[in-house]
């Protein structure tokens, strides 16, 4: 990766977890208000609106192909990352220990909820099918469980510490989690996956 490409992938992954995380710290602020309007949380639309916009710089970014349908893909799995943090935070909402049984569960959620939704991203930054979950290439494999990893550390520690999420110390948890979850996530996208386009077989 040339220094251009290397200080662009920087940018990138600063803009994107600047943007994610405003978001979910606005979302938070938001469910405390309990705000409804025609039957729809304020704080999920919110939360909605700013994923797209930062699912759609790293799609951007990531492979410039960026058509209709593509977009149409990104609504679908920003869909499930709203849903995702909102059942997860719901498991949570009973427990304020790490090792409790409603924690370990919120936890398992978390990760098997977020690995979908990363693999997901992942087949459509690099044009694979939506719902794609076998790769040739391990490193994508990989790659989506350790971003999925990081971001369920930081989003813990986040909930964890300091004024129910809004302390400076559980924003800096959930900030490295992001960063170190979007710095992942920018690579994987780059892993070459032609061959595993043109080996397909039309049905």
């Amino acid at each position: 990766m040339s220094n251009y490409s290397k200080s662009s992938a920087i940018l990138v992954v600063l803009l994107v977890t600047i943007i994610e995380d405003s978001g979910l710290i606005a979302w938070l602020a938001l469910l405390h208000t309990s705000m409804i309007y025609m039957g729809i949380s304020i704080a999920a639309l919110v939360l909605l609106v700013v994923l797209l916009i930062e699912h759609s710089i790293m799609q951007r970014a990531e492979n410039p192909d960026f058509t209709g349908r593509v977009f149409l893909e990104i609504i679908g799995f920003t869909t499930l990352e709203v849903i995702n943090w909102s059942v997860w935070l719901a498991l949570l909402s009973n427990t304020s220990s790490l090792f409790s049984m409603t924690s370990l569960l919120a936890s398992a959620y978390f990760f098997v909820g977020f690995y979908i939704e990363h693999q997901i991203t992942e087949n459509v930054i690099t044009r694979q099918p939506f719902l794609h979950f076998r790769n040739a290439r391990g490193v994508i494999t990989a790659g989506v469980i350790l971003e999925t990893l990081s971001e369920g550390v930081g989003a813990r520690l986040w909930i964890s510490y300091g004024l129910a999420g809004m302390g400076l110390t559980s924003i800096i948890f959930l900030i490295i989690g992001s960063t170190i979850e979007h710095s992942i996530q920018y690579v994987v996208g780059r892993v070459p996956v032609q061959s595993q386009i043109a080996g397909r077989v039309p049905a």
